[in-house]
């Protein structure tokens, strides 16, 4: 059997333990229990697979059937954050270009390589820096649904399970009104936006943007100048106060 420089290693590393052993009490009974220890560990050493690419493979593990067994269980907000108070979300699909997406990629057969893509597509995806591609959240074989990394199918209306998949902490905040619009007031029932009415999917990320005009001066009232620091520019009229 072709032994690799770190069995070799190791079988010399457990030879010098067990001599020491010996040699710092050779009177005992702990000499036999060395040299049981040197020959287990040079035993273990000559099972080690040999480094491929400085990466040493799994030896022969038996296979753990229990995630076969065990199929991960259906996302549930109320499992993961606890008593989410009821809501409802603003349809969306009557505002996608081009849903459904069955009319085209019905007659198409899917082609799950990653690549640029053609309009009316994005060519590239700016969203988790390079790792997210089109399949990674729409289904291959129904276009018309969204699906998670464990292939739950979500509707178009239902992009936050998706999204919170891996933007979990946005999502809870969102599920309990922190983070995202509501419709109308912040009494009675709870219409929420979708993550994708404010977030590009395809590039997700908030872009800054200037911030809107200051309102116009009211009848009666005088402009006062505002520090440049706080908008810019500066209101003409008035007088700063001291």
């Amino acid at each position: 059997m072709k032994r690799t420089p770190y069995a070799i290693s190791a079988m010399a590393t457990a030879a010098c333990l067990a001599a020491w052993m010996v040699a710092a009490d050779p009177e005992s009974g702990d000499a036999a229990e060395a040299g049981d220890a040197a020959a287990a560990a040079a035993e273990t050493a000559r099972e080690l697979p040999p480094r491929v690419n400085n990466h040493r493979p799994l030896r022969g593990n038996p296979a753990d059937q229990s995630e076969a067994a065990n199929p991960p269980s259906p996302f549930s907000a109320e499992a993961a954050y606890g008593d989410v108070p009821e809501f409802s979300v603003v349809p969306r699909d009557d505002a996608l270009s081009f849903y459904p997406c069955e009319n085209c990629h019905g007659v198409m057969p899917p082609n799950p390589e990653r690549r640029e893509l053609y309009s009316p597509h994005p060519a590239t995806l700016d969203h988790g820096a390079g790792r997210i591609w089109c399949l990674d959240c729409h289904a291959a074989e129904n276009r018309n649904v969204l699906t998670t990394f464990t292939g739950e199918e979500f509707g178009f209306n239902e992009a936050y399970m998706v999204c919170g998949q891996c933007h979990y902490q946005p999502q809870k905040d969102w599920f309990f009104g922190g983070h995202g619009k509501r419709v109308a007031t912040w009494q009675g029932e709870r219409e929420l936006y979708n993550c994708t009415h404010c977030h590009d999917p395809h590039a997700p990320a908030v872009r800054p943007r200037q911030p809107e005009a200051p309102p116009p001066i009211r009848r009666g009232l005088e402009a006062q100048e505002l520090e440049r620091a706080h908008h810019g520019s500066v209101i003409e009229g008035g007088t700063k106060d001291e």
